[in-house]
């Protein structure tokens, strides 16, 4: 969408750089483009164009000039996600594409123990759905779980993100507060009840939350 509208602007095909990816039905409070002006345009003028071309679902907020080896993707530092899962009886329907629905309380102090063992720098391979010989070393800064009213709210920051990274982590996080899996005393994880693919979390409830540079 973003690529058409610049398209439409500059009547000329503009190639874009992007943050990241996500899975299908992820949602992003924040994102990051870059592109090459193919001439001139100010950058409040930029802003109102697109906004002025893109569907309401997306609002460009901010529109500045970067260095020429400025690369979205590649210069970032750190990624935040954030997940929301509900645990009450009674979903309001305005919120049933944004949250994981869950209909139980899980263990809260389980789910923070757990959740520890994903921190640091390590091959999180057993928690993504990338191919064999991709190399699944990241390091995470952070992962964390609190709850607000009936809401859970995951929290983590990494320096990168495979696919479907947040998602299994949530879902086995949420599967051992639950008591549906366990974890040996060097944190491998011990399946109860089916296997990865039953506890990774959907794709609605996850958003990108903010990408540091």
């Amino acid at each position: 969408m973003i690529q058409q509208a610049l398209s439409t602007i500059f009547r000329e095909k503009v190639d874009i750089n992007y943050a990241g990816r996500t899975d299908s039905g992820v949602h992003a409070f924040y994102q990051v483009i870059d592109f090459r002006l193919p001439f001139f345009i100010k950058a409040e003028d930029l802003l109102d164009g697109l906004n002025s071309i893109l569907p309401l679902d997306i609002r460009i907020l901010k529109v500045f000039e970067v260095n020429n080896d400025f690369h979205s993707r590649y210069s970032a530092k750190f990624r935040e996600y954030v997940y929301f899962a509900y645990t009450g009886k009674n979903l309001t329907p305005f919120f049933r594409n944004y949250v994981w629905h869950i209909k139980q309380l899980p263990d809260l102090n389980r789910m923070r123990e757990f959740s520890r063992i994903f921190v640091g720098k390590k091959d999180f391979s057993f928690v993504s759905n990338e191919g064999e010989n991709k190399n699944c070393t990241r390091e995470v800064y952070f992962f964390r779980v609190k709850m607000f009213r009936d809401y859970l709210i995951f929290h983590v920051r990494a320096n990168g993100f495979l696919r479907g990274m947040v998602r299994n982590m949530v879902g086995l996080t949420i599967g051992y507060g639950l008591m549906r899996l366990q974890k040996d005393s060097r944190d491998n994880i011990i399946f109860k009840v089916g296997n990865l693919k039953s506890f990774k979390a959907p794709a609605r409830g996850l958003f990108l939350r903010r990408v540091g540079y």
